[in-house]
């Protein structure tokens, strides 16, 4: 990592090396909160102000009396508010989606520990399908969803689980688009063994043929042999190139944050297309673009869920059953309050599109925070007092 500091403006800016030797700009974790903010604007400008998402850690809850600001202790960037209403759609919130990714990414984690402790095995097969620049996303969404069911109830399928001794699945699904081929929409599945020793070239052909049979019969067409399914062992997630901050990036990341990621080799995340149509940069065209791509991805997502485990699977490794909504509703552990904005002070800094802002204040204390909340409230009412006719 190299520091380097703008002489004309002090700011600091972090560089590390890509594996071409070129110099990459690192984004700090404050920056990184400001943009998702900025993604969740963009989605609510394609959406609509009467979509969820708008009122999304916007609107205070109706059981609300103030907004609060926590800092949770130890983490590199502490703060969170409670008190707001979330939407808990991981699909669309780039807020809500972290939080959610995050806290399954644990779940799974605990899950893997567990059978591994038991003797068993965790193995990850991929299955992708062809896919064509015009082909729509929700309609290669449904046939995937039956080629994977009509698989998953074929006898051929049942006796090698029973043979292999599968306790259960994971299935999260991925969505990318590339202009050159479309929609890229391909399923992780995470295995659970009830014992070690599985033979993984043997269970990618055996996973090979029976996709291959149902992608053809609902025709999806051919799979190709390379990257129809592929199978990778848990101890090949240190080679995922992709970090969260300084952890390492691990398969139960790879299965709970598959739709966080950056697409690669000219593919964008639904992220990425937020990102454009924000982009002072880009073309009205390429912005336009972005916003129909994304506005058929939330369509297409409707109701659709991100991430399922098998039925009685989290039973069996202990983990609590929880929804995404609960989840976004948890209350942060090693928190303390930082402090308590009155809803009128709220109004000021959601005006001033201050809320990342508020967050990042708070590594440096609540007299940071609260200064930050009377700024915004002061240049709210010089607003006010200039709209007010004479």
């Amino acid at each position: 990592m190299k520091e380097i500091v703008d002489s004309d403006t002090g700011e600091i800016f972090y560089l590390r090396h890509a594996h071409d030797c070129s110099l990459v700009h690192v984004r700090s974790p404050a920056e990184k909160r400001v943009i998702r903010y900025e993604r969740k604007a963009a989605a609510v400008a394609v959406l609509g102000k009467r979509h969820r998402v708008a009122a999304c850690h916007t609107h205070p809850r109706k059981d609300a009396g103030s907004v609060e600001v926590w800092a949770k202790l130890g983490a590199a960037l502490p703060g969170h508010f409670q008190g707001l209403q979330t939407c808990a759609l991981p699909w669309l919130c780039a807020v809500c989606a972290p939080k959610i990714a995050e806290r399954r990414s644990g779940e799974i984690e605990a899950a893997m520990t567990v059978c591994k402790a038991q003797g068993g095995q965790v193995l990850m097969p991929t299955f992708t399908v062809p896919h064509g620049r015009k082909d729509p996303l929700a309609e290669t969404l449904d046939l995937i969803k039956k080629a994977l069911r009509s698989m998953g109830m074929s006898r051929q399928y049942k006796q090698m689980q029973d043979r292999l001794g599968v306790a259960g699945r994971i299935i999260a699904t991925e969505i990318t688009h590339g202009e050159a081929n479309g929609w890229h929409p391909h399923f992780h599945e995470l295995w659970f063994f009830e014992r070690a020793g599985v033979d993984l070239a043997q269970l990618e052909l055996e996973l090979y043929r029976m996709w291959r049979k149902a992608c053809l019969k609902f025709g999806l067409g051919e799979p190709s042999r390379k990257h129809g399914v592929v199978v990778q062992d848990g101890s090949r997630a240190a080679h995922y190139v992709a970090k969260m901050g300084d952890k390492e990036w691990t398969l139960a990341d790879e299965i709970a944050k598959a739709s966080s990621k950056s697409g690669r080799k000219g593919s964008r995340s639904a992220w990425q297309l937020l990102d454009c149509i924000v982009d002072p940069l880009a073309t009205p065209a390429h912005q336009k673009r972005a916003e129909g791509l994304f506005r058929e991805y939330a369509e297409a997502t409707k109701g659709r869920r991100q991430l399922v485990w098998s039925p009685g699977l989290k039973k069996r490794y202990a983990i609590a059953d929880l929804n995404d909504e609960e989840l976004c509703a948890q209350v942060e552990e090693d928190s303390v309050l930082v402090a308590q904005i009155p809803l009128d002070a709220w109004r000021a800094i959601r005006l001033q599109k201050m809320q990342a802002h508020i967050l990042n204040a708070v590594q440096y204390g609540a007299e940071a925070v609260n200064a930050l909340v009377d700024y915004c409230v002061k240049i709210t009412v010089i607003r006010d007092e200039k709209e007010v006719p004479a």
